[in-house]
């Protein structure tokens, strides 16, 4: 570790660093969260969540030697925690509200939103651990070495549970569209 790497490891990121960091990765972070999360979360409220975790823990995202992988790293943690929580409160029937529809842009087209729901619904039958690694790697573009470091798994695990996540997330997609099993 070179002087300038170990004095960076002690100092904590300014505002306008983080800042900076958000409006670099907001967008590919909200459509993670969103794709992460599910429907019934959140996805500002999430991406909110992960840049106040990066403000109070600007030092860790400061030593961090990608944060791109550590801030996928926090989203895929946060949605995660999230979606357990969401699971527990519906299994014991607390706030159950409507769902509202939000506001859809005029340009997009019914097939979009047609794709986007059988995505969803194809990534909901998919483990948390794999359905983290297929979104970040296909959806959201990160590297294999950046899933590894975001979630801190050994880079063979990334390609292991993406190899089965595939599989799994296009049988699944086969079946809604009444495939083949």
């Amino acid at each position: 570790m070179t002087s300038a790497e170990a004095a960076r490891t002690e100092e904590a990121l300014s505002l306008d660093e983080v800042r900076r960091l958000y409006h670099a990765h907001a967008p590919a972070l909200r459509q993670a969260l969103q794709r992460l999360a599910g429907p019934s979360l959140d996805a500002d409220d999430l991406l909110q969540e992960v840049f106040v975790v990066a403000l109070r823990r600007s030092s860790e995202l400061a030593a961090a030697r990608s944060p791109t992988a550590w801030l996928f790293g926090v989203a895929a943690k946060l949605s995660t925690t999230r979606r357990r929580s969401a699971f527990w409160k519906r299994l014991l029937g607390l706030g159950e509200v409507e769902e509202l529809e939000g506001g859809d842009s005029p340009a997009r087209t019914l097939e979009q939103k047609q794709a986007a729901k059988l995505v969803q619904q194809a990534l909901e039958v998919l483990s948390s651990a794999k359905r983290e690694v297929l979104v970040l790697f296909e959806l959201q573009g990160l590297s294999g070495e950046e899933i590894a470091q975001a979630l801190g798994i050994p880079l063979r695990t990334v390609w292991t549970r993406l190899f089965y996540a595939r599989r799994e997330f296009a049988a699944e997609i086969r079946r809604l569209e009444g495939g083949a099993p």
